[in-house]
């Protein structure tokens, strides 16, 4: 075999060793992952409100009696989707990576047989799913139920908690009742100290406290008398 056929048998070779080279490049490019840019779950954060000081604010609890009949539960269906990757909310739907949540409202705390909750929530069996405790949970989840497996961070808006619970009232056979609004804040009591006048007792009125030297000087006329009338000063002529 003379040189030229070495030559050719040489070029093949690299030549295949350079197109699988080529292949491995434009492949390896062509298959290399992107990122989305976006997180697989979003989880909100709850920002505690301070004073400016930074001490936090206590959170004044809603009047249910007075924010549930005007809550917008399509607007709370909507936040329920932050929900939809570990629950459910459909009648005899399965559990995911938390229990099925249909009827949650007016149930007990670990009511879902089929599910394995946590110790922490186990512990709380027999509490009640009442508007004020879910809402509690909602907040932050890990501060009302330290222990629980759910590691979503809460809802730091009111409003969406509002109206994720009217919502979920319509996710129930027997949602629990709405309370009446709180009554107006009573009278205000008396002074310390002072007396209050017997029940038909009318108080009389306190004394003048006029100086004699400040009383007018000139009687009040006598009953039936005309009084005389003041003098003129006659025109200037």
């Amino acid at each position: 075999m003379d040189s030229f056929e070495w030559n050719k048998i040489f070029g093949a070779v690299l030549g295949t060793v350079l197109v699988i080279a080529g292949l491995n490049v434009v492949i390896g490019k062509w298959m290399a992952p992107h990122s989305s840019g976006k997180p697989g779950m979003a989880v909100e954060v709850v920002e505690t409100p301070t004073n400016g000081g930074g001490t936090p604010v206590a959170e004044a609890k809603p009047d249910w009696g007075t924010v549930l009949p005007v809550a917008d539960a399509a607007a709370g269906e909507k936040v329920a989707q932050k929900c939809l990757t570990c629950h459910d909310f459909s009648k005899g739907g399965p559990n995911k990576i938390g229990p099925n949540l249909h009827g949650i409202l007016g149930s007990k705390h670990a009511q879902n047989a089929s599910f394995p909750y946590s110790p922490a929530m186990k512990a709380l069996a027999e509490k009640t799913w009442d508007y004020e405790e879910f809402n509690a949970f909602m907040v932050n989840p890990k501060a009302a139920v330290a222990g629980t497996k759910m590691a979503f961070a809460g809802l730091s808006k009111t409003n969406d908690r509002v109206n994720l619970i009217a919502y979920l009232r319509t996710m129930s056979d027997a949602p629990p009742p709405i309370p009446a609004p709180n009554p107006a804040a009573p009278p205000a009591a008396p002074a310390e100290g002072a007396a209050e006048p017997p029940a038909g007792e009318v108080q009389a009125p306190p004394p003048s406290t006029t100086p004699e030297s400040e009383a007018p000087a000139t009687p009040p006329a006598a009953a039936g008398t005309t009084p005389a009338p003041a003098p003129t000063t006659p025109p200037a002529h």
